[in-house]
Protein backbone atom coordinates (compact mmCIF):
# COMPACT_ATOMS: atom_id res chain seq x y z
CA UNK A 1 0.00 0.00 0.00
CA UNK A 2 1.52 3.31 -1.12
CA UNK A 3 1.30 6.61 0.69
CA UNK A 4 -1.57 8.08 -1.69
CA UNK A 5 -3.69 5.06 -0.85
CA UNK A 6 -3.44 5.62 2.66
CA UNK A 7 -4.20 9.16 2.58
CA UNK A 8 -7.01 8.87 0.75
CA UNK A 9 -8.28 5.84 2.38
CA UNK A 10 -7.70 8.11 5.79
CA UNK A 11 -9.79 10.35 4.42
CA UNK A 12 -13.01 8.74 2.82
CA UNK A 13 -12.78 7.02 7.06
CA UNK A 14 -12.84 10.33 8.34
CA UNK A 15 -15.64 11.72 5.97
CA UNK A 16 -17.41 8.79 6.67
CA UNK A 17 -17.40 9.46 10.27
CA UNK A 18 -18.75 12.86 10.01
CA UNK A 19 -21.25 11.58 8.25
CA UNK A 20 -22.56 9.46 10.99
CA UNK A 21 -21.81 11.87 13.17
CA UNK A 22 -24.36 14.07 11.17
CA UNK A 23 -26.60 11.20 11.19
CA UNK A 24 -26.46 10.46 14.67
CA UNK A 25 -27.00 14.47 15.75
CA UNK A 26 -30.03 14.72 13.41
CA UNK A 27 -31.56 11.78 14.17
CA UNK A 28 -31.37 11.66 17.49
CA UNK A 29 -29.63 14.54 19.12
CA UNK A 30 -31.43 17.32 17.93
CA UNK A 31 -34.70 16.36 18.49
CA UNK A 32 -33.42 14.89 22.04
CA UNK A 33 -32.65 18.71 22.77
CA UNK A 34 -36.08 19.60 21.28
CA UNK A 35 -37.85 17.55 23.74
CA UNK A 36 -35.49 19.64 26.33
CA UNK A 37 -36.37 22.72 25.81
CA UNK A 38 -39.98 22.19 25.11
CA UNK A 39 -40.05 20.49 28.65
CA UNK A 40 -38.17 23.28 30.19
CA UNK A 41 -40.78 25.62 28.40
CA UNK A 42 -43.70 23.68 29.65
CA UNK A 43 -42.11 24.32 33.37
CA UNK A 44 -41.74 27.59 33.34
CA UNK A 45 -45.37 28.46 32.34
CA UNK A 46 -46.64 25.85 35.24
CA UNK A 47 -44.47 27.91 37.27
CA UNK A 48 -45.52 31.04 36.28
CA UNK A 49 -49.30 30.42 36.79
CA UNK A 50 -48.63 28.39 39.76
CA UNK A 51 -47.33 32.61 41.09
CA UNK A 52 -49.89 33.89 39.70
CA UNK A 53 -52.44 31.61 41.17
CA UNK A 54 -50.56 32.15 44.97
CA UNK A 55 -50.47 35.69 44.55
CA UNK A 56 -54.02 35.64 43.71
CA UNK A 57 -54.30 34.17 46.85
CA UNK A 58 -52.26 35.68 49.38
CA UNK A 59 -53.29 39.22 50.21
CA UNK A 60 -51.33 42.18 49.83
CA UNK A 61 -52.55 45.61 50.74
CA UNK A 62 -49.73 47.43 48.76
CA UNK A 63 -50.10 45.94 45.40
CA UNK A 64 -53.65 46.76 44.73
CA UNK A 65 -52.75 46.77 41.17
CA UNK A 66 -51.34 43.48 41.01
CA UNK A 67 -54.53 42.08 43.04
CA UNK A 68 -56.77 43.62 39.53
CA UNK A 69 -54.17 41.75 37.33
CA UNK A 70 -54.52 38.29 39.29
CA UNK A 71 -58.55 38.78 39.56
CA UNK A 72 -58.30 39.57 35.88
CA UNK A 73 -56.36 36.18 34.97
CA UNK A 74 -59.03 34.78 37.17
CA UNK A 75 -61.87 36.22 34.90
CA UNK A 76 -63.27 35.32 31.58
CA UNK A 77 -62.11 37.68 28.31
CA UNK A 78 -64.41 39.61 26.37
CA UNK A 79 -65.59 42.85 26.12
CA UNK A 80 -69.54 41.28 26.14
CA UNK A 81 -71.34 38.12 27.11
CA UNK A 82 -70.90 37.05 23.52
CA UNK A 83 -67.48 37.16 23.21
CA UNK A 84 -66.77 35.19 26.82
CA UNK A 85 -69.23 32.54 25.08
CA UNK A 86 -67.23 32.20 22.35
CA UNK A 87 -64.09 32.41 24.39
CA UNK A 88 -65.41 29.81 26.10
CA UNK A 89 -66.66 27.25 23.41
CA UNK A 90 -63.10 27.31 21.40
CA UNK A 91 -61.72 26.69 25.11
CA UNK A 92 -63.20 24.17 25.89
CA UNK A 93 -63.32 22.25 22.18
CA UNK A 94 -59.22 23.04 22.65
CA UNK A 95 -59.62 21.10 26.43
CA UNK A 96 -61.52 18.39 24.82
CA UNK A 97 -59.54 17.67 21.74
CA UNK A 98 -56.38 17.59 24.28
CA UNK A 99 -57.63 15.53 26.91
CA UNK A 100 -58.65 12.40 23.69
CA UNK A 101 -62.60 13.23 24.09
CA UNK A 102 -64.87 13.67 21.40
CA UNK A 103 -66.70 16.85 21.40
CA UNK A 104 -70.19 16.33 20.57
CA UNK A 105 -72.21 19.58 21.28
CA UNK A 106 -71.38 23.29 23.47
CA UNK A 107 -75.04 24.78 23.73
CA UNK A 108 -74.72 28.36 25.77
CA UNK A 109 -77.75 28.58 28.20
CA UNK A 110 -79.24 31.68 29.01
CA UNK A 111 -77.45 34.64 31.17
CA UNK A 112 -79.44 35.25 34.57
CA UNK A 113 -79.08 39.06 34.82
CA UNK A 114 -78.18 40.46 37.59
CA UNK A 115 -77.74 44.45 38.22
CA UNK A 116 -76.46 44.41 41.38
CA UNK A 117 -73.45 41.73 40.92
CA UNK A 118 -70.04 43.27 39.21
CA UNK A 119 -70.06 39.53 37.68
CA UNK A 120 -71.96 37.56 35.15
CA UNK A 121 -71.55 34.08 34.97
CA UNK A 122 -71.46 33.11 31.36
CA UNK A 123 -72.46 28.87 31.01
CA UNK A 124 -72.32 26.40 28.32
CA UNK A 125 -73.89 22.73 28.37
CA UNK A 126 -71.19 20.43 27.10
CA UNK A 127 -71.93 16.71 25.62
CA UNK A 128 -68.39 14.66 25.42
CA UNK A 129 -67.61 11.41 24.59
CA UNK A 130 -65.00 10.35 26.13
CA UNK A 131 -63.44 6.91 27.26
CA UNK A 132 -62.20 6.89 31.22
CA UNK A 133 -58.58 8.40 30.71
CA UNK A 134 -60.13 11.18 28.74
CA UNK A 135 -62.58 11.79 30.92
CA UNK A 136 -59.96 12.18 33.75
CA UNK A 137 -57.63 14.59 31.69
CA UNK A 138 -60.61 16.75 30.56
CA UNK A 139 -62.16 17.25 34.20
CA UNK A 140 -58.44 17.92 35.30
CA UNK A 141 -57.52 20.44 32.97
CA UNK A 142 -61.01 22.51 33.81
CA UNK A 143 -59.86 22.61 37.43
CA UNK A 144 -56.46 23.45 36.93
CA UNK A 145 -56.42 26.01 34.37
CA UNK A 146 -56.67 30.04 34.07
CA UNK A 147 -59.28 31.54 33.97
CA UNK A 148 -61.36 29.68 36.76
CA UNK A 149 -64.12 27.27 35.24
CA UNK A 150 -66.89 26.27 37.55
CA UNK A 151 -68.00 22.41 36.12
CA UNK A 152 -71.59 21.72 37.35
CA UNK A 153 -74.57 18.88 36.69
CA UNK A 154 -71.93 16.26 35.70
CA UNK A 155 -73.80 13.53 34.12
CA UNK A 156 -71.94 10.60 32.76
CA UNK A 157 -73.68 7.22 31.32
CA UNK A 158 -71.88 4.23 29.71
CA UNK A 159 -72.62 4.02 25.79
CA UNK A 160 -73.96 0.98 24.95
CA UNK A 161 -71.59 -1.82 22.80
CA UNK A 162 -74.39 -1.77 19.98
CA UNK A 163 -73.84 2.24 19.23
CA UNK A 164 -70.84 2.53 16.44
CA UNK A 165 -70.59 6.20 16.66
CA UNK A 166 -66.74 7.32 16.87
CA UNK A 167 -65.16 8.43 20.60
CA UNK A 168 -65.28 6.73 24.08
CA UNK A 169 -67.26 4.40 25.93
CA UNK A 170 -68.92 7.21 28.25
CA UNK A 171 -71.53 10.05 27.60
CA UNK A 172 -70.40 12.99 29.57
CA UNK A 173 -72.50 15.62 29.80
CA UNK A 174 -71.89 19.15 32.49
CA UNK A 175 -72.08 22.98 32.41
CA UNK A 176 -69.18 24.55 32.42
CA UNK A 177 -69.55 28.30 33.54
CA UNK A 178 -66.51 30.99 33.74
CA UNK A 179 -67.29 34.66 35.67
CA UNK A 180 -66.86 37.99 33.23
CA UNK A 181 -66.66 41.23 34.83
CA UNK A 182 -70.12 43.18 33.57
CA UNK A 183 -69.15 46.35 31.34
CA UNK A 184 -69.84 49.89 33.09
Amino acid sequence: MNLGEAIYGRGLALLALALAMMLVWFGAGEPYVDALGEGRSRVEAAARRLHATRQSITPDNAAEARTEESLNALLLPGASSAASAAWLQQRMGTLTQESGALLLSFELLPVAANADTPLQLVTGRVRVTANTQGLRLLLHSLETQQPLLLIDNLYVRARSDQDIAPGGHLDVQMDVSGARRLSP
